[in-house]
């Protein structure tokens, strides 16, 4: 790849890799975060959502980083 002086602009990104990008990390995000408060209860038992949140988690993370690299 060959550096230029002219700056990205707006018009440079992919619209759906920026799309699948935020789509990917709010994915991640929400699904890491209740992974978090509702995957282990007080005892320290996993509950049975704990594996497709775990799941969910990781497709997040895969989707938002194939968006990163399409746009």
């Amino acid at each position: 790849m060959i550096p230029t002086h002219q700056p990205l602009t707006v018009k440079d990104l992919n619209l759906i890799g920026v799309t699948m990008t935020l789509l990917g990390f709010s994915g991640f995000t929400f699904c890491l975060w209740l992974l978090i408060w509702l995957g282990v209860d007080k005892e320290g038992r996993t509950c049975r959502l704990f594996k497709w949140l775990a799941v969910g988690t990781i497709l997040g993370y895969a989707i938002m980083l194939w968006g990163l690299a399409k746009a």
